[in-house]
């Protein structure tokens, strides 16, 4: 069976499913270069046809992310709330609590659903049926809740035959959370939380408050929350929203939206923003731990599965592996709302037949870079460039020659993570890199570089780390480093002692195991830092005119762009290449 798998909301995007083995997945923004686009993923269609070779008239199911329809679109929406006469509305309803009885009850969550669905709002229902029809796709059409998107996504990735399952996002069709409990191939939900209750609004409440763009810049915030003291913001924080083991939910006691945005503004302009930042992370991670750890206790099942946006959080997810209950986590690589498309896909697979359980090696699913491609973006720079036999052996000694190394090689990542495929590479030795790379980049962050390691060491230099832990191979959770790793490798280490690593191996990607390798062979070192390749507040590279175009942009040294090799001017011009990344 053949299932195209779409998502036409926040981070849209589509996926290919054959036979329940995912075959390609694009997001719109790779395509269209604009960020988290929101809207109908019309190339991303194309592409994963194109790269599954699939022709239309052989799909045999069409799944659609959302059984509602959004009431905003993105034009509608300015930081986080909707800007328009609805807004004020929305603010009058909260403060007289209508909003917390719509939202935040079962009845309230089903009559969302209702008022947004396909009877209902029956018009862009056919709207999106004369769309894809448009498109010459006769197959017919699922549309798939939020939550099971999420949720499939997780368990049909993980290779677990039974595990607990738990999806946690900010809103999706009426819920910010479900839980299911699954075996033998199949999900049976267990319990839903409404979306008023989500923790996730209380955070991008301070993202937006920082000066930052919720929904998008979060992860600055979780940089922040190492640099300040959370104790004098959290008792505001937790009068507003807690968790309740008796009703097993999150509990938001303030309002929503606008009018709690407000609220909360007038309290935090008391503080840091790194008090305030150390303040919701501390408090996300309790009370989310506190659900997790519920849910296991319930169930007795130990291995577990997040997805949702809100385990885009690293630090929660390192903080939830190290519960006492819970023997292992695997997160969805694209655990947010970029990952429904191939979630959705995935689902309507399970509906129709028993998938097989295998965890899934890489997330290469995206665009390839042919040779052809290559020349032809080389020959347009009109420099000297040069083809290597051994290109993973020359990348590595660029590296340890002291060069920033651009790498595009092979089928792009699928989710926000380049894994090496479209990566900026340097030493991790060189405790000044994240000021000095980082302004090159035009990039503001508040946490390091991330690591790329070689499996086999990586034990060595992540306190706890074990070979099962298979979230390691997305960069999807944190570990305390060890004091070797602190030594050797600084760059990489965040100021609370922890660093997220992505964890190579030969099966997950060939190309970049034998370059780490050579590089420790020349060094003693088997990690670098690995950061995305991309201009500041750009999509990641996708194809080799964005590549070269990226590289030149950025100042990098050198581009390792397929077995092809690209210098900068000034490593060109240089009689050694040592120490030319630095200067």
């Amino acid at each position: 069976m053949i299932v195209l798998g779409i998502a036409a909301q926040h981070d849209a995007g589509a996926a290919l499913v054959i036979d329940g083995k995912v075959v390609a997945a694009v997001n719109e923004e790779r395509l269209n270069r604009t960020k988290l686009y929101w809207g109908w993923p019309e190339q991303s269609i194309e592409e994963v046809l194109r790269l599954s070779g699939v022709d239309r008239s052989d799909i045999g199911v069409v799944a659609i992310a959302n059984q509602t329809h959004s009431t905003y679109a993105a034009a509608h929406w300015e930081g986080l709330y909707p800007k328009d006469f609805k807004r004020q509305v929305l603010i009058g309803l909260s403060k007289m609590g209508v909003a917390r009885f719509a939202g935040g009850t079962q009845f309230g969550a089903g009559l969302y659903r209702t008022l947004n669905g396909k009877k209902l709002r029956a018009s862009k229902t056919r709207e999106l049926e004369t769309v894809i029809r448009s498109l010459g796709i006769t197959a017919p059409i699922d549309h798939i809740d939020h939550h099971a998107a999420h949720l499939a996504s997780g368990y049909y990735t993980s290779g677990w035959d039974e595990c607990l399952n738990i999806s946690l996002d900010g809103v999706g069709d009426g819920y910010c959370s479900r839980i299911a409990v699954c075996k033998d191939g199949r999900m049976n939900p267990i319990h839903s939380i409404p979306y008023y209750h989500t923790p996730g609004q209380y955070y991008g409440f301070v993202t937006g408050w920082a000066g930052f763009t919720p929904g998008k810049h979060e992860g600055k915030i979780t940089g922040l929350a190492a640099h300040g003291d959370p104790s004098r913001v959290l008792p505001y924080l937790r009068d507003r929203i807690d968790y309740s083991e008796a009703k097993f939910s999150f509990v938001n006691k303030g309002m929503w939206a606008s009018a709690e945005y407000e609220h909360l503004c007038d309290i935090f302009d008391g503080f840091s923003k790194e008090d305030v930042s150390a303040a919701i992370q501390k408090h996300l991670e309790d009370i989310v731990s506190r659900y997790v750890a519920q849910a296991v206790s319930r169930t007795g099942l130990g291995k577990v599965v997040l997805s949702g946006g809100i385990f885009a959080n690293v630090k929660l997810n390192q903080r939830i592996r190290e519960s006492a209950c819970v023997e292992d986590v695997y997160i969805h690589p694209n655990m947010g709302d970029g990952g429904l498309a191939l979630g959705s896909a995935l689902a309507a697979v399970a509906q129709r037949s028993k998938i097989a359980l295998e965890w899934i090696p890489n997330v290469y699913f995206g665009t390839d870079i042919s040779p052809d491609e290559i020349e032809s973006a080389i020959r347009a720079t009109g420099r000297q460039v040069y083809r290597s036999d051994s290109v993973e052996a020359e990348a590595a000694r660029y590296l340890a020659d002291g060069c920033v190394i651009a790498r595009a090689s092979g089928r792009m990542e699928y989710g926000p993570r380049a894994l090496g495929n479209r990566s900026i590479l340097y030493q991790a030795t060189d405790t000044t890199v994240n000021k000095w790379l980082n302004e090159r980049l035009n990039r503001t962050e508040f946490m390091p570089f991330a690591p790329a390691i070689l499996r086999s060491r990586a034990s060595e230099y992540y306190l706890g780390y074990e070979e099962a832990h298979r979230a390691a191979e997305f960069m999807t959770i944190t570990y305390d480093a060890t004091e070797r790793c602190k030594l050797e490798a600084p760059s990489v280490v965040h100021v609370d002692g922890t660093a997220r690593p992505q964890v190579v191996d030969e099966m997950t990607n060939p190309g970049f195991h034998e370059l780490l390798t050579e590089y420790e062979k020349l060094t003693g070192y088997p990690q670098v830092i690995n950061t995305s390749f991309n201009m500041h507040e750009e999509p990641i590279v996708r194809t080799a005119d964005e590549a070269v175009k990226a590289f030149e942009a950025s100042r990098l040294d050198v581009l390792v762009l397929g077995d092809y090799i690209l210098e900068s001017e000034a490593v060109a011009n240089s009689e050694t290449t040592e120490a030319v990344g630095s200067r």
